[in-house]
C-alpha cells in the first residue's frame, strides 16, 4: 500500500498524539515542542537562490554591404560605360538604397504616372473608363503603344498628371505633353530622377499617405490592382532591366520600360516590383547608353542582376 496515503503502524508506534486547536498532530516520543521562532524543526524562511537565466543572443539578420555593392556596381559602370543610376526600396524592412542618382528623359515608363492620373479623374468626375480607355490602358503598359498614351493624355490632361505627381510627392519629376513624338514638349521627354520612380511604385503597390484636396485618396485598391495587373502582362520582348528574364523562374515582376534614342546616348529606363525567391523590393534604374539599344540594354540586365544577387540578404 503506498506511503503516501496511510501512516505506516511503524510511525504510530513512536508517535504520541497531542491536541492542538482543535485537532491532532502526531509528535514523535522523546521530542519537545520547539519554543516559538526557534530554528530546530521550523521550516526555514529563507528563499533558495533561484538562478537567473542567460537570455539568449538576438539572432543578427545579415544585411547587404551596401559599401561593396557601390564599389560593385561602379566597377561595372567603369566596364561598360555611359550613365547610370538606380534606387531600390526593399519591401522587407522599408529600408532604401541609391546610386549615382541623376535625372534623366522617362520615355514611357511615365505611362504609368499617366494612368495613375486617369484613375484619378474617373473618380473625380465619376466616370468609368469606356471599353476603348481600357483597351487603351492595356496597350499602353503592356505593348507600349504611342497611339493609345496620346488618347489617354489627350482626355486627362497633361496639367492633370502633373498635379498627380504634386500630390504624390515626385518632387524630381516634370510632366511635358502636347507636342509630337521627338518635340521639345513631347510627354516621352518628360524628366524624373530614380528615387521619384521608387516613390511612384510604392504609390501603386501601398495607399499613398497623401490624398486629394477633395480629401479622397488618389487611387484606391482596386485602381492599384489593375495597374499592377497590366504591368504584370508586359509582353515579354519588352521585360528587361529589372524583369530580365535570368531572373529565377520563381520570381515574379511588374514592370514598366521606357527606351529612345537622343543626341548624347540612348535612353533605356526601367522600373518595378521584383518578389519571389526571399526577395520582394521596387527598383527604378535609368540610364544613357553610348552605343545604342542593344548595348543598353546588356547594361541595364546587368545592373539589375547585380542588385538582385545582393538581395538575399535585406538593406
Amino acid at each position: 500500500m503506498p506511503e503516501s496515503r496511510h501512516v505506516s503502524r511503524r510511525v504510530l508506534a513512536g508517535a504520541t498524539l497531542a491536541l492542538v486547536g482543535g485537532g491532532f498532530m502526531l509528535r514523535e516520543h522523546g521530542s519537545q515542542d520547539a519554543p516559538a521562532g526557534a530554528a530546530s524543526g521550523a521550516p526555514s524562511t529563507t528563499t533558495p537562490a533561484v538562478a537567473t537565466p542567460t537570455p539568449s543572443p538576438t539572432p543578427t539578420i545579415p544585411k547587404v554591404d551596401t559599401v561593396a555593392l557601390t564599389t560593385e556596381l561602379d566597377a561595372y559602370r567603369a566596364k561598360r560605360g555611359g550613365v547610370q543610376g538606380l534606387a531600390v526600396r526593399d519591401l522587407r524592412n522599408l529600408q532604401t538604397f541609391e546610386w549615382q542618382p541623376f535625372t534623366n528623359e522617362t520615355l514611357s515608363t511615365i505611362k504609368v504616372l499617366i494612368l495613375v492620373s486617369v484613375l484619378r479623374k474617373c473618380h473625380e468626375t465619376g466616370e468609368a473608363l469606356t471599353e476603348q480607355q481600357h483597351t487603351s490602358a492595356r496597350r499602353m503598359i503592356q505593348r507600349s503603344d504611342n497611339v493609345a498614351t496620346d488618347s489617354l493624355l489627350e482626355w486627362v490632361g497633361t496639367e492633370h498628371v502633373a498635379e498627380s505627381a504634386q500630390l504624390l510627392g515626385l518632387t524630381n519629376t516634370t510632366v511635358r505633353g502636347g507636342g509630337a513624338a521627338g518635340t521639345a514638349n513631347w510627354w516621352g521627354y518628360s524628366t524624373t530622377n530614380p528615387g521619384d520612380w521608387v516613390t511612384l511604385l510604392g504609390a501603386v503597390h501601398a495607399a499613398p499617405i497623401t490624398r486629394t484636396t477633395a480629401g479622397r485618396p488618389i487611387i484606391d485598391d482596386g485602381d492599384r490592382y489593375y495597374i499592377r495587373d497590366l504591368m504584370s502582362g508586359v509582353i515579354s520582348s519588352q521585360r528587361w532591366g529589372v524583369a530580365d528574364r535570368p531572373l529565377p523562374g520563381e520570381v515574379s515582376a511588374e514592370t514598366k520600360n521606357g527606351w529612345g534614342p537622343m543626341a548624347d546616348g540612348y535612353r533605356l529606363n526601367s522600373i518595378g516590383h521584383v518578389f519571389g525567391d526571399r526577395r520582394d523590393y521596387h527598383m527604378a534604374i535609368l540610364t544613357r547608353s553610348p552605343r545604342g539599344f542593344a548595348y543598353g540594354r546588356e547594361t541595364i540586365n546587368g545592373l539589375a542582376r547585380i542588385v538582385h544577387k545582393a538581395l538575399v540578404h535585406e538593406l
